[in-house]
């Protein structure tokens, strides 16, 4: 009976059940799986990218004004966006139609997605902001009828 006790004081240790749980745990699980980059993307002014005028071709970006220019290609898989909160491509014509219209407009961005292992692109987002005339006025009332409303 004694040693009975003996062995029960052995396996019932805290320190023992909880390495045992852990190497249950550890044993159970699946091997993690190693994290890659899917998708890359550049964000740059009109200037900075050369569209290609073909469905398949070559697409040309400067990342920076001293970087050496980055070639990427385009596919007939690329998506061809004109807005981006548009969750229907355009299609190629229509963005280089909107891409030359916006050349007077500097503040037009030009987004660049693309996967970097293979360099194809995968979409292209054209955003051109409103011209500041074509922006509706803001609703602004006199200073003294603010302060009129304040009291």
């Amino acid at each position: 009976m004694n040693r009975l006790a003996r062995n029960r004081a052995v396996t019932s240790r805290p320190g023992t059940m909880g390495l045992a749980a852990l190497l249950l745990l550890t044993w159970g699980l699946p091997a993690a799986a190693s994290l890659g980059t899917i998708e890359q993307a550049y964000e740059l002014a009109r200037s900075d990218v050369q569209l290609p005028g073909r469905p398949e071709g070559s697409l040309t970006v400067r990342p920076c004004p001293t970087c050496k220019p980055v070639l990427l290609r385009v596919t007939t898989a690329t998506g061809w966006f004109i807005a981006p909160q548009t969750r229907k491509a355009a299609g190629q014509p229509a963005l280089l139609a909107a891409y030359k219209t916006a050349a007077a407009n500097p503040s037009t961005l030009v987004y660049v997605y693309y996967e970097p292992q293979t360099r194809r692109v995968k979409r292209i987002v054209l955003d051109v902001p409103a011209a500041p005339s074509a922006r509706p006025a803001p609703s602004a009332r006199p200073a003294t009828q603010a302060t009129e409303a304040r009291q």
